[in-house]
């Protein structure tokens, strides 16, 4: 039984030794507070997660148009219009129509839990480390009261001056690092959320369109979209259509 127990445990973080004639040029700083509780997260994620990643570009040249023309609106209410408020309406209407993308496993009773509601974590760098505040019930709320909320949630969070509940209660994550300047990358699961959405730098690129008939190469919008899922509540072609939803409402923003 000892033996049959033993088989099915993980193994021992491994142990950590300083090479020899190295040890005054280390410095040790203890694992505490946010960057430990982060530590506890992605190593749940990874271990309580059958993590799969869909990768997916979108044209946001008519966005773009958009949320320029839209800006003004945005200013009176004392805010800025970015991606992010399209994104989230996106990611909502998505969700009505493909709900295992906002589920969870209750491992313990052996149930898949489908929630009628949508609130959707933002992942925040901040000075201590990532946290995702919850914009809750998206679904309810206008592109203008998303973009107050988020911008709200973010310089909070930046400040550390966000209460314990705003940061509970994600059924769907959002990422946005494209300010970073990268082409894409593999989110990790903010679980038990079942997937994180990736939106990375928007860059304006040759593209082949065809308008009456005929191929052109045109300058857009273009950025990178990457669903990280866990594949124990939803398969590669649903995430993969999920994804493509998202695009199409993106692409056409008159529908948001």
């Amino acid at each position: 039984r000892f033996g049959e127990r033993a088989r099915h445990r993980f193994p021992p973080p491994v142990r950590y030794q300083t090479p020899p004639g190295y040890e005054d040029r280390e410095t040790r700083v203890p694992l505490r507070g946010v960057r430990r509780a982060i530590a506890q997260q992605m190593t749940a994620s990874h271990l309580h997660a059958v993590r799969t990643l869909v990768v997916d570009e979108a044209d946001l040249t008519e966005l773009r148009a958009t949320r320029d023309r839209l800006r003004p609106r945005a200013e009176q209410l004392g805010t800025k219009l970015t991606y992010l408020p399209f994104v989230f309406r996106a990611v909502a209407r998505a969700l009505d129509d493909f709900p295992m993308l906002n589920s969870s496993l209750d491992e313990r009773a052996q149930e898949i839990v489908l929630k009628r509601y949508c609130n959707i974590g933002l992942a925040v760098a901040t000075e201590p480390g990532l946290m995702v505040p919850v914009v809750r019930d998206v679904r309810d709320k206008t592109l203008g009261a998303l973009a107050v909320e988020i911008e709200s949630l973010a310089t909070r969070a930046r400040a550390g001056e966000l209460a314990p509940e705003e940061l509970r209660g994600s059924t769907f994550t959002v990422t946005s690092i494209g300010n970073v300047g990268t082409l894409f990358t593999f989110p990790i699961i903010n679980v038990p959320d079942a997937a994180i959405l990736g939106v990375h730098t928007a860059r304006r690129r040759p593209v082949i369109v065809e308008e009456a008939g005929e191929e052109k190469i045109v300058a857009r919008d273009m950025v990178y979209l990457s669903l990280s899922f866990d594949h124990r509540l939803a398969d590669g072609a649903q995430a993969a259509a999920f994804l493509r939803r998202v695009i199409e409402l993106l692409e056409h923003p008159d529908r948001l």
